[in-house]
């Protein structure tokens, strides 16, 4: 009986800098190219598909599945580029209180103009989980089909196509939501695309209203995107394309292109999985409790994460901003800093400084040691006789003192624990990195670091999840069993996905008690992933549009060629000299402004502000009132007569339960 012939993984990350492609078996590295990441994205991947083959000596037969990371989605929104990002409808379920903050309202002005299309209000929403005994579930108002007619009538007639629906507690009971999908599909015709929020974020309204209206802006772009991906590597033959998430596991290509903002973030996930996986054992010794970070350097930035004992980076706080646009889905916890490779290097009064700027993907081009004109962090460590001519001794041992400092002091950020850390040192950049860093006890350079977030992308794994509210039940279930039935669910879950039963593995079991719940109700959160079930296809796959007029999807000049680009041109709402700011005060009034705001949503939240969930709507509300032309203004409660009337304000709920 023949043999069975081997299959292959491939794990592609197309990055700002270069394009990254790795084959691997049995999670062992065959073969790996890396090029630079060109305008044109598709045939960029076509190039590493093929160089990889070619290296690998394997035919595209022998490949099982090719897994892709990329930036070009977030990049989009980063740039504002309106060539990608759509204008967008929003529809609220609601009552009267949410209009106080009305969509789009704390949005960077630029990416407001792109991105704000049309409001509508439309009666509806639920409170609270049931389990809650103080808020019970029960209708805030029914829903109104004559009221979303008169808003698909409004659509119909602007050239809006991105539409979002938002209701409130729409995650606990998302029937408002669906039910309003369908008369919206019914009344506008097909052409038009709309998210629904509880399929995109959790828990915080405009959180999940924020993340609702990036995903929508940005799906028609994302469709080019991954069916430029499906195009390059329908030319292996029958071979599946996933595409990673932030979370580190897969997605369908078609999935990731309805949901573009889970992909987010998934080039430090995959980063951080790759160095895992290279380094080997994260901890040999199980008294070993030190702090394990990676440290990836590209070719313009550094990024730095906390790796757990299950492989994976630790996630962020439950809010995180995007492009200056507060939202809260899930993403690994990383700080960059504009360091890499190409960093420029230049004297300013007589103190080397390195980047913000780089010459990107043209370091081979423009860098001292390849024979340009341009002084790179590269042309720092690199020694031949253009670098030993060209650059002075003491401008490289300055240069690299500055490189030295600006790692020691991100990775101090990032640090959770005292004492020192053990660092994975994974990119290409990362050669202009020494071996002595203050606060690391341990520093391991991985075979094939160049390319450890291809190799992170190759090793992606189905996942399957479950969010829930469980309480003690009146068959005397325990908790234990409900955890256990959860776990089941997830698994089953996964499997459906296309994961192969054998590898699962529960990587996350998190209870969180529900505040002021009288029954012990307690929200339960399982993830498992597993391998990627062999001979596993989605037959939908095949009808992902390759659009005749895909052209080429381009990265635009502005982020392959530096950092100091338009990526980072979108504003925040206030950079100012705190020791100089003044409050306006008129005789016995103080009159708030952006400013004032900004700082009483940052008192509340280090005083604390007890069981009423974060102050964030409350402050959005004023900036609404603001920009309104009303007034707020705070008076000293001894300027007030005797005869005075104070309302005092207070409620007692569960924490999550303002924020939607």
């Amino acid at each position: 009986m023949p043999g069975k012939t081997p299959s292959y993984l491939i794990g592609i990350d197309v990055g700002g800098t270069n394009t990254d492609a790795v084959i691997l078996q049995n999670e062992e590295v065959v073969a790996w190219h890396k090029t630079p990441t060109t305008s044109d994205i598709q045939a960029g991947v076509e190039l590493a598909i093929r160089e990889v083959v070619r290296k690998g000596h394997i035919t595209s037969g022998q490949i099982k599945s090719v897994k892709i990371g990329t930036t070009q989605l977030i990049n989009a929104v980063l740039e504002q580029d309106r060539s990608k990002l759509d204008k967008v409808a929003v529809i609220r379920l609601c009552g009267p209180y949410t209009q106080r903050s009305p969509p789009f309202m704390h949005f960077p002005a630029g990416l407001r103009t792109l991105m704000e299309g049309h409001c509508g209000y439309v009666d509806g929403g639920y409170q609270e989980h049931h389990l809650i005994e103080l808020v019970d579930g029960r209708l805030i108002r029914a829903l109104r089909h004559e009221q979303l007619k008169e808003q698909a009538a409004i659509i119909k007639s602007t050239s809006i196509k991105s539409i979002v629906v938002i209701g409130i507690n729409s995650p606990s009971n998302p029937k408002q939501e669906l039910e309003a999908e369908s008369v919206l599909v019914s009344e506008l015709g097909p052409g038009y695309d709309i998210s629904c929020s509880h399929k995109i974020g959790r828990l915080g309204f405009l959180e999940r209203e924020n993340a609702s209206i990036l995903n929508a802006s940005l799906r028609r772009f994302a469709r080019h995107v991954i069916a430029g991906f499906k195009f390059a590597v329908q030319r292996l033959g029958k071979c599946s394309l996933y595409i990673t998430l932030n979370d580190g596991t897969l997605s369908k290509a078609s999935e990731a292109a309805e949901y573009p903002i889970g992909c987010f973030s998934s080039g430090p996930t995959n980063s951080a999985r790759g160095a895992a996986l290279l380094a080997g054992s994260l901890s040999p010794d199980e008294a070993d409790d030190r702090e394990v970070l990676v440290v990836d350097v590209g070719g313009t930035t550094t990024d730095i994460c906390a790796l757990l004992k299950t492989g994976f980076p630790r996630q962020s706080a439950a809010f995180v901003k995007v492009a200056g646009v507060r939202t809260n889905f899930t993403i690994p916890d990383v700080h960059s800093i504009p360091l890499g490779g190409g960093s420029l290097v230049r004297t300013e009064h007589d103190r080397t400084c390195i980047g913000p700027d780089s010459v990107g993907s043209r370091l081979v081009q423009d860098g001292i040691y390849f024979g340009g004109q341009t002084l790179t962090a590269t042309d720092l460590i690199l020694s031949n006789d253009l670098t030993e001519r060209l650059v002075p001794s003491h401008l490289r041992a300055s240069g690299l003192i500055e490189v030295k400092r600006a790692v020691e002091e991100a990775i101090d950020l990032v640090k959770t624990k005292q004492g020192d850390a053990r660092v994975i040192l994974v990119g290409g950049g990362s050669i202009i990195i020494g071996d002595e860093i203050a606060g690391v006890g341990e520093l391991t350079r991985p075979k094939h670091f160049e390319v450890a977030n291809a190799v992170g992308a190759a090793i992606g794994k189905i996942s399957g999840s479950v969010d829930t509210i469980v309480a003690p039940k009146a068959d005397n279930t325990s908790m234990e069993e409900q955890i256990e039935e959860a776990k089941g669910l997830a698994m089953d879950r996964c499997v459906a996905a296309g994961g192969n039963r054998a590898t699962l593995e529960v990587v996350e079991i998190e209870l969180i008690p529900v505040s002021y719940a009288t029954n012990g109700a307690t929200r339960l959160i399982v993830r498992v992933v597993a391998d990627l079930s062999e001979g596993h296809d989605d037959p939908e796959e095949s009808q992902l549009p390759i659009l005749d007029d895909f052209g080429k999807v381009a990265a635009t000049e502005n982020y392959i060629n530096g950092f100091d680009s338009k990526a980072s041109s979108y504003d925040i709402i206030h950079q100012l000299d705190v020791e100089s700011y003044k409050p306006r005060i008129e005789g016995d009034l103080w009159y708030l402004s952006e400013t004032d705001l900004q700082f009483l949503q940052d008192g509340t939240g280090v005083l604390g502000v007890g069981s009423c969930g974060d102050a964030y709507p409350s402050y959005v509300a004023c900036l609404h009132a603001l920009a309104k032309g009303e007034a707020i203004t705070i008076r000293r409660q001894e300027t007030l007569p005797d005869s005075a009337v104070v309302l005092a304000a207070g409620f007692m709920v569960s924490a999550p339960l303002p924020s939607d």
